[in-house]
């Protein structure tokens, strides 16, 4: 079906472009992603009257910032945090969002690792704890009011394992979120495919296979700091884009 921005496959609970989708480079940065994401999302006809958008920290803000821009529809921000190996910064098995709730590959863990689950369990305290700090630092409340009759739609810069985008709609859904849509400008279909089952619908521009990074989507990509996310928050908040949900 060619609709104004893309031609739209639905397959399984998942929309994206297919004349967009296994290429690289698609979007100039994180702004334009998300522009681009919120014409397909107005395209698909699935905006309500009563949604709230979410912008995962860091990267999923500036995309957030632009869809809400573009739909008019206010957005708040969550952290996530991936349980990482322990040989990397980036890469995790598994993620935890500010109430504590989690979620991690209990082959990779037990089996691949060799970790106990009471070693699983230690590592969902610490990154919980780095949830908590980071939140405090940037949101400047772990306090979040019902969701209790919204639509949520919540917003990143790409989904890969898919992991914080999971446990992002485990933790709105326990808010009271009437229907949970995951969205972004780009994914790999296995990370799709696991947000899929725990996301009423999961919308992406840019669809592509293994191997697989976000970054490959950007002509212009870099690291976000606090600082950076801080910066455009109180920018969207001049704007009366970014509302906290108390």
């Amino acid at each position: 079906m060619l609709l104004g921005y893309c031609e739209v496959v639905e397959d399984d609970g998942v929309v994206y472009c297919s004349d967009l989708s296994y290429r690289e480079l698609v979007f100039s940065d994180r702004f334009d992603g998300g522009s681009g994401l919120a014409r397909l999302i107005l395209d698909l006809g699935i905006v309500s009257g009563d949604m709230f958008v979410f912008g995962l920290v860091a990267g999923g803000v500036p995309v957030a910032y632009a869809v809400s821009r573009e739909l008019k529809i206010p957005f708040d921000v969550v952290v996530v945090k991936k349980i990482l190996f322990p040989w990397t910064t980036e890469a995790g098995f598994g993620a935890v969002a500010p109430d504590g709730s989690f979620m991690y590959d209990e082959y990779i863990a037990h089996h691949y690792l060799g970790y106990s689950r009471e070693l699983v369990r230690e590592l969902v305290s610490r990154t919980r704890d780095y949830v908590v700090d980071r939140t405090l630092r940037i949101r400047g409340s772990l306090e979040y009011g019902s969701l209790k009759g919204y639509d949520v739609l919540i917003v990143d810069d790409g989904i890969a394992t898919g992991y914080t985008m999971t446990v992002a709609s485990i933790f709105l859904r326990r808010l009271g979120a009437n229907k949970v849509i995951a969205a972004s400008p780009t994914g790999c279909s296995d990370g799709v495919s696991l947000v899929s089952k725990y996301a009423d619908l999961v919308v992406v521009v840019n669809l592509r296979n293994p191997p697989y990074a976000v970054a490959d989507a950007y002509i212009r990509w870099y690291d976000l700091s606090d600082e950076d996310v801080i910066r455009l928050l109180e920018r969207a908040s001049s704007e009366n884009l970014y509302r906290r949900l108390m």
